[in-house]
């Protein structure tokens, strides 16, 4: 029988191999999705290389900007292919990390690979999974799978996703897999590149089946697997950043009402991706905080992100932010809970959370101090972060006793301000610029902003400050 020869690496290859038969917190597990067809724009002129063919082909489909990017020069390529089931052993998977920076959350809409191939018969069919970190700096639980299939192969592809991936802070990694027959197309091979550093960890690698004889069964550092690969694939992820739909601002004082006890830290952040169970309740005491809380008016459960910010300059005096389902008992810490910041922020050091709020659900948020009667002299920011602003309205708590309504919002001329006396306003634009307006009284005038959407800070005469987004119509 006639032998074919199926190769791990692509151009400096190192390894072939014949065959004669070719053909901790709670975990959300990955929920595979059925296959979703893509149309995609082709080029309508000749070109005079593939290279100039695939570049018209992403500009033509490439809808949104990139968030991340590693792209350079084609050096070689490793395996990462689900094949034909007489050839499963030989079905391998690479994946690379990157990380969503603080204070941001990723909508990532679709996402770019360079490959290469030596058949004319180009993939069609691409399966895409994220992951979160693990301990051991490796793709760790995944978090969902794509399974998009193309209406044109493609080497180098620009995969849409059937719905938006909506990624907090953190690290994570992605794995993409061309979905090929070898009988039909060969091989792809996802491209690798030079670099004078590691950008984050090394690129991660798998073969399941074992079929390339090397110890990498389950995911391991590529240039363990295949020590011959450089450390880095090429890859982008476009998309949008969601932006800061609500800020609060405040300090706790110990004229605040008080809870007992209050929640533990284990350190481990809520996220949309990984929810958490309640850690427990830890410390005897009368733990002074502020509430500040948040509807979603949609009709879809909302990924919404909370980076909270305390600027005091002593590290002792610590917050820790818990969100609540609908209502807080500071009697029964535990009652309603969804999740935490794991950590505390203090001196100048943020934490972050996320969490899923169900359609028309209020979620009220709990600022509190780690040491009781902690005597704070900086306020606190709280950011709401999420792809959809125009569906998060700030119920709007200041102080834990009273709320703040702005209305109407859209506005054309004059802004009401209902639940604080309010003694000046400023207006902060979509650039950061502050812009100074007039109220009297609770009536603020914005007639003359041109349309579009601000921030407006509010302060009482007590020091109170409130922050919401108003929209100029």
């Amino acid at each position: 029988m006639k032998k074919q020869f199926l190769l791990l690496l692509s151009l400096c290859s190192t390894l072939a191999f014949a065959q004669s038969n070719r053909s901790t917190d709670v975990n959300r597990t990955a929920t595979p999705k059925k296959n979703v067809v893509v149309t995609q724009k082709l080029p309508e002129k000749p070109t005079v290389s593939t290279k100039a063919y695939m570049d018209i082909f992403n500009s033509q489909n490439l809808i949104n900007p990139k968030l991340y990017k590693q792209e350079l020069d084609q050096t070689s390529g490793v395996s990462s292919q689900e094949f034909e089931t007489g050839n499963a052993a030989y079905s391998a998977m690479a994946a690379d990390d990157f990380e969503v920076p603080a204070g941001a959350t990723w909508n990532i809409t679709d996402v770019y690979v360079s490959g290469t191939s030596y058949n004319s018969n180009y993939p069609t069919s691409f399966k895409v999974t994220f992951y979160n970190n693990s301990g051991t700096n490796l793709p760790g639980t995944a978090i969902r799978t794509d399974n998009v299939v193309l209406t044109a192969g493609s080497i180098s592809p620009t995969i849409p996703l059937p719905t938006p991936m909506v990624l907090p802070p953190g690290k994570y990694w992605m794995s993409v897999q061309a979905v090929m027959d070898y009988t039909v197309g060969g091989q792809w091979y996802w491209n690798t590149y030079t670099a004078t550093s590691t950008l984050g960890a090394s690129y991660a690698w798998m073969n399941p089946g074992g079929g390339f004889g090397t110890t990498c069964t389950g995911w391991n550092t590529g240039t363990v697997c295949v020590p011959t690969t450089l450390k880095d694939l090429q890859f982008s992820l476009n998309g949008t950043t969601a932006g800061i739909c609500k800020t609060f601002t405040g300090r706790v004082s110990t004229s605040d009402p008080t809870q007992s006890p209050r929640v533990s830290r284990n350190g481990v952040a809520s996220t949309c991706a990984t929810p958490k169970t309640y850690p427990g309740d830890i410390s005897s005491g009368n733990f002074h905080y502020k509430t500040h809380s948040i509807t979603n008016t949609s009709g879809s459960a909302e990924c919404v992100t909370f980076n909270l910010d305390n600027t005091d300059p002593d590290a002792l005096n610590q917050l820790f932010l818990v969100a609540y389902n609908g209502s807080f008992n500071p009697a029964n810490v535990g009652q309603n809970y969804i999740g935490d910041s794991g950590s505390s922020a203090s001196g100048g050091l943020p934490v972050s959370m996320s969490a899923t709020i169900p359609a028309g659900a209020t979620v009220v948020l709990v600022l509190s101090e780690v040491t009781a009667n902690s005597v704070f002299t900086a306020d606190y920011t709280l950011d709401v972060v999420a792809a959809n602003c125009g569906a998060i309205l700030k119920v709007g708590d200041i102080s834990g006793k009273q709320s703040v309504a702005l209305y109407p919002n859209p506005v054309n001329q004059t802004l009401h301000v209902n639940g604080m006396n309010v003694k000046s306003a400023n207006i902060i634009d979509a650039s950061g610029k502050l812009i100074p307006v007039k109220n009297t009284g609770n009536e603020i005038n914005v007639e003359a902003l041109t349309e579009g959407t601000y921030i407006i800070q509010l302060q009482d005469k007590d020091g109170n400050v409130h922050s919401d987004k108003i929209i100029k119509k």
